[in-house]
């Protein structure tokens, strides 16, 4: 894992690198040193008579609804007309000219793989002063340390650009009934209680579950996301003190890889670029088909319909009772360091990530998780799962996109393309396919 105090300063969405996000990433690597002046030199934030304070984001609906009638109590609170712009499509495309333009929102999402460039070329401003002024209506120690890091300059330079809106931790779903019939006496959720879920029980688990015919787990994605999860929640250092990644020689993670490497061999664990088209890891949980899944809590408005019992539980751990750090999908909110309205931005932006906003935008019904302290009943509504406080526990331990996958457009879009290629093939040990994967983070060709 990210040693403890590592993942305070190195780790910190919605995301894992999944195909939009490789679409973000070519599309920065594309941009290069040519457009930075571009965008650096677009002059003005929102246009306009009279005041109004516009942001922006990529939620669609029913979350749209909400953004709208939060926008309508803020233009109350603030005094200044707010209007949440809805951005349908490729999300980045749309931004970066209107940023070109000087004509984008005073506010808007961010997400994890493009903060660096947009701070690179000053399009956001930075938070501190709102932050450290005593007027703020947000603190940064409401946040989860973890969540964070990744909205500051890749280069170690002060500054904090951005605050995550809420947050997506990985966690262990499982389908009770398909554990019932593999013959699963003590389901996840209550091994952890008793201090037992261990590697060696998540092994005995999948050995049964393959027994019944139906998949045991799917390794979700080549991206970053997934299965540096496994490395952590094994105890490996993923990342030193520099942010150097250092897996490939450390003894914890080589570990954690083997295992790992293991049960996708003995068929416990399939990859999902393995699987038929169509074929979708969360698919085929919904369908009763997959005994566990590893996922953040977006997928429960889909669970909840499903005709078969399920719970959560944290990943595993080497002791059994512990809550490792695991990745967090997030995304942020910053201001547009051209807007005409800063001061009203940035209070809009406090209230929107503090705890009164945060609930507004999260409870009934909502499936992220608050990126802040002090919100656990959020999601413990309907006591759906049993056990759903653990999301604000993985969430609080977890750990955001790493800062050398963030910053460097090449590495993030890269990386998932080299990993796909090596567990579609699996003929690479946990040395070699750790050390490749390292050279490539580390800026090796």
């Amino acid at each position: 894992m990210f040693r403890r105090k590592n993942v305070i300063k190195e780790a910190a969405a919605t995301t894992a690198v999944d195909r939009r996000n490789l679409l973000k990433a070519g599309m920065f690597a594309g941009l290069g040193l040519a457009a930075a002046p571009a965008l650096a030199a677009c002059g003005g934030g929102s246009t306009g008579s009279g005041p109004a304070l516009k942001w922006a984001g990529w939620d669609g609906p029913p979350q749209s609804e909400v953004f709208r009638r939060f926008s309508d109590k803020m233009t109350e609170k603030l005094g200044v007309k707010v209007t949440y712009q809805q951005v349908v499509g490729d999300y980045l495309s749309k931004l970066l000219p209107q940023l070109s333009a000087g004509a984008a929102p005073d506010a808007f999402y961010v997400g994890d793989i493009y903060m660096a460039k947009l701070i690179e070329t000053k399009q956001v401003l930075d938070l501190t002063d709102y932050l450290d002024s005593g007027k703020a209506a947000v603190k940064l120690d409401d946040f989860h340390e973890g969540l964070y890091r990744w909205c500051r300059p890749a280069d170690g330079s002060p500054g904090l650009f951005g605050l995550p809106v809420d947050c997506s931790p990985l966690v262990f779903w499982f389908n009770k009934d398909v554990l019932a019939e593999a013959g699963v006496s003590n389901d996840p959720a209550a091994q952890f209680e008793a201090g037992t879920w261990t590697q060696d029980s998540l092994t005995d688990l999948l050995d049964k579950s393959r027994a019944t015919k139906k998949r045991g787990l799917v390794l979700n994605g080549s991206g970053w996301f997934d299965w540096f999860g496994w490395i952590s929640t094994f105890g490996g250092t993923l990342f030193d003190e520099s942010g150097k990644a250092v897996f490939d020689d450390d003894s914890k993670s080589q570990e954690a890889l083997a295992w790992l490497f293991e049960q996708l061999k003995s068929g416990n664990i399939t990859y999902s670029g393995s699987l038929p088209q169509g074929q979708g890891a969360d698919v085929l949980f919904y369908a009763g088909q997959l005994a566990c899944l590893t996922y953040s809590r977006v997928i429960l408005p889909n669970v909840k319909k499903a005709k078969f019992g399920f719970d959560i539980a944290p990943l595993p751990s080497l002791s059994g009772k512990d809550v490792m750090p695991v990745p967090v999908n997030t995304a942020a909110l910053s201001v547009n360091a051209k807007s005409k309205n800063q001061a009203k931005a940035l209070e809009f932006l406090g209230h929107f990530l503090n705890a009164e906003g945060q609930r507004f935008r999260l409870a009934d019904g909502g499936n992220a998780v608050p990126s802040i302290k002090g919100l656990d009943d959020v999601v413990t509504e309907g006591n759906v799962p049993a056990h759903g406080s653990l999301f604000n526990d993985v969430a609080a331990k977890g750990y955001a996109v790493p800062s050398a996958i963030a910053g460097n457009a090449k590495v993030a879009q890269e990386l998932p393309v080299l990993v796909d290629k090596m567990l579609k093939a699996g003929n690479e040990t946990p040395k070699s396919f750790s050390g490749k994967v390292v050279k490539l983070i580390n800026g090796g060709a």
